[in-house]
């Protein structure tokens, strides 16, 4: 059988797109070529550790038609977590890849969006209670719950004003018909009082675990995504690999 040489000139260019707003980073990737796969490993920094990302591979002619890669396995697709050692294997062969042109290969990645953050909502309605509803629902007035909890809270305070003052007049009256009249009267405005005083913590805390129990869903995806930074060793600029393969 006659030997032929194919070589696969392979560049994987790797672009890092990092703006300001986000509060992440993907190291650059360490490469290895084993003559039959690909490894790329890479590690995703965060400040939060249960962050999610959508990763994924384009790669593509030097002519630019992407090329249909079914592959590539490991850290790729849809919840990729963050944390270290993260791989990616693509294998060659396996998709009839023997070009000898320059292929480029970008890993891309994006991170997936709470809708909301729950924690800035909770402390919305621990201070005004339904805000933070108002909020989470875009506007629609849930904060007249923080209305009627500060008129249910006010009616107390003045329930417990009006049972100070009958008490005092209770304490200095010596008429003991009278006496019995305020006692009695004082007793009803310090329950009214209590009463009003516990309702409106109880829609206040209700409130806040209301928010805590939402359902917090990830914004749909928007492709707006960066590339993992070029890892070439020492070397730099693009990483170049030459397969080979004899028949």
């Amino acid at each position: 059988m006659k030997k032929q040489r194919l070589f696969v000139l392979l560049f994987l260019f790797f672009l890092v797109r990092i703006s300001y707003s986000q509060d992440f980073q993907i190291t650059p990737p360490r490469l290895q070529f084993d003559g039959i796969q690909l490894l790329i490993s890479y590690d995703i920094i965060t400040k939060r550790s249960n962050d999610k990302f959508y990763i994924w591979v384009e790669i593509r002619k030097k002519n630019g038609d992407t090329l249909n890669v079914k592959s590539i396995s490991g850290d790729i697709g849809p919840f990729i977590s963050a944390g270290n050692n993260k791989n990616i294997t693509w294998i060659p062969e396996k998709d009839s890849i023997f070009l000898s042109e320059e292929i480029f290969t970008e890993v891309k990645a994006e991170k997936y969006i709470k809708t909301f953050n729950k924690g800035s909502m909770m402390l919305y309605s621990a201070i005004v209670p339904g805000l933070g509803q108002t909020k989470i629902k875009k506007g629609k007035p849930w904060w007249l719950i923080g209305v009627a909890t500060y008129g249910i809270l006010g009616g107390g305070y003045v329930a417990h004003r009006n049972y100070l003052n009958t008490y005092d007049s209770y304490i200095v009256e010596e008429d003991p018909l009278k006496r019995e009249d305020l006692y009695t009267q004082a007793q009803k405005q310090m329950n009214i009082s209590n009463t009003l005083f516990v309702s409106g913590a109880s829609v206040w805390i209700a409130n806040i675990l209301w928010v805590a129990l939402i359902p917090n869903n990830y914004l749909p995806l928007k492709n707006v995504s960066f590339s993992l930074d070029q890892s070439a060793g020492s070397f730099k600029g693009p990483v170049l690999f030459t397969l080979k393969y004899s028949f």
